[in-house]
């Protein structure tokens, strides 16, 4: 089986549990991946503004430093509730914590994707190299509805975005095919994939195979529904390599 690079892994804590590196590495194992991208939890507690998004940062360096040949690139977070005072932190993300991004969850955040908060946040990553920034979205929401990532990435096309959990149910994956394959710089992941028809086959029709990254969402499963999808797809051996870790090596600029 091909390698793989997983672009959907998160390390940190929520408001009830601790999810660890160690964790993430015992999953990773279990599941045949050996590579991640990862990032922190999204629903990570704000006891302290602006100091708890830098602990969660911190957290994610400090992975990336201790386990180099697994964890192959870090993002970082910060929340458009605080506003102007969180701005300086994307640049700590790139700059002093060698991070190559950002993850966003707008419906934890409660703030909508285009605000100008969010916009001032994409502003100072783009102007760094090759910077990259995961974004869920929802076709039913509010605050992360697809065409709020489509604003922000015709606007910033320096910024490759990742749409994360694109294909959560039928309608979700039509919507998130559709926007990688009118924006140049929309990728999809598979994480949290539906198994209605044929999701994989879908996006590789409509978005190009270059447009999907492989991602698990761990630590919060057990197993890969997503490894059985790309197994089961109808599709070639060299369509399997793109998903699992050709397009993410290229993305992230890996070597």
């Amino acid at each position: 089986m091909t390698k793989k690079i997983d672009v959907h892994v998160h390390i940190g804590n929520d408001a009830y549990s601790q999810y660890t590196d160690e964790e993430a590495l015992r999953l990773m194992d279990k599941m045949g991946i050996e590579y991640a991208v990862i990032s922190p939890v999204p629903s990570y507690p704000l006891p302290y503004g602006v100091k708890s998004s830098m602990g969660q940062n911190e957290n994610i360096a400090s992975a990336l430093h201790h386990h180099p040949d697994r964890f192959v690139r870090g993002l970082g977070v910060v929340d458009p509730r605080h506003g102007k005072a969180a701005v300086p932190e994307v640049d700590r993300i790139f700059k002093e914590l060698g991070l190559h991004g950002l993850m966003f969850s707008c419906d934890h955040t409660g703030i909508t994707m285009d605000n100008p908060t969010m916009v001032e946040f994409m502003a100072h990553a783009a102007t760094y190299p090759n910077p990259v920034v995961l974004s869920y979205t929802s076709q039913y929401s509010v605050l992360e509805a697809p065409y709020m990532l489509r604003k922000l990435a015709e606007q910033f096309p320096q910024i490759s975005f990742i749409n994360g959990s694109s294909m959560k149910d039928t309608t979700h994956s039509n919507c998130s095919r559709y926007l990688s394959a009118s924006v140049k710089n929309v990728y999809m992941d598979v994480a949290n994939i539906h198994q209605l028809m044929h999701p994989v086959e879908w996006a590789i029709r409509d978005s190009g195979v270059d447009k999907i990254l492989f991602g698990t969402n761990i630590p919060f499963c057990e197993f890969s529904s997503e490894i059985r999808m790309i197994e089961a797809a109808d599709i070639t051996a060299e369509d399997r390599e793109m998903i699992y870790w050709k397009n993410a090596a290229r993305i992230f600029q890996l070597s």
